[in-house]
């Protein structure tokens, strides 16, 4: 995504959350250097999983498990991208995602076996996440590295990209459109009032009514897929 484009929508974000660019800033440099030292790979391995075609996306939302039986029937391979902690339903279904994009506030368990079979984590920084990177980072492989700020490159970060997109959801449809997809194709994206234990794993029982916060994210989100329908075809599943 072009950065001066996508500075507007940052600029936006930042306003209506009340984030801190500094502390979004500080996650970045703490990323892309953790990064020196890591297991990180190079994007050539996505692009060669994604380029020319067609790539299913999943979000975590309520109708993430009836769209999972929808690929367990399918005869082709696809692409997976999924967001963060999504990757437990596909995980408890016996699939390992081709890709995780993730902040970090997921099921860390899940994506750490996920990651251990092959999945490749996209590791997001932004200013809330700044111990967890810290974390769990060394403790993972096949990583690639992820920031919002759109200044990264005139900061010399060298380690991360800032692929366009806010949450961990609309993140992965930016990826995939990076990465010269044919097509998208969205499951588990319901942009709703509800979240699930795989994106709140702290909520009682397996579906609730997201805070205010959360419900403003996924209004950001579908705002911005919507935003990449004139870029690309995206395909909701039903």
């Amino acid at each position: 995504m072009d950065m001066k484009e996508w500075e507007k929508f940052y600029n936006q974000i930042i306003e209506d959350f009340g984030f801190d660019k500094d502390k979004d800033v500080e996650a970045a440099i703490i990323l892309n250097n953790i990064l020196e030292k890591a297991d990180k790979l190079s994007t050539d391995k996505i692009k060669d999983i994604v380029e020319g075609k067609e790539v299913f996306v999943f979000g975590a939302g309520p109708s993430i498990k009836r769209h999972i039986k929808i690929i367990k029937e399918l005869k082709k391979d696809y692409p997976i991208i999924v967001a963060d902690g999504a990757c437990k339903a596909f995980l408890e279904e016996g699939i390992i995602p081709d890709i995780i994009v993730s902040d970090l506030d997921g099921d860390l368990n899940a994506l750490i076996e996920c990651n251990k079979n092959g999945s490749i984590v996209v590791v997001h920084a932004h200013g809330d996440n700044i111990e967890k990177i810290k974390e769990y980072v060394p403790k993972l492989k096949n990583i690639i590295g992820s920031c919002q700020i759109p200044s990264y490159r005139e900061l010399g970060l060298k380690n991360i990209i800032n692929f366009g997109g806010f949450t961990d959801g609309d993140r992965c449809c930016f990826l995939a459109y990076y990465f010269k997809a044919k097509k998208l194709i969205l499951g588990g994206m319901d942009f709703g009032i509800y979240v699930t234990k795989y994106s709140r794993p702290n909520i009682n029982g397996d579906i609730a009514v997201g805070d205010e916060v959360k419900i403003k994210k996924l209004k950001y989100a579908e705002r911005l897929i919507n935003y990449l329908k004139d870029k690309i075809e995206i395909e909701f599943l039903k």
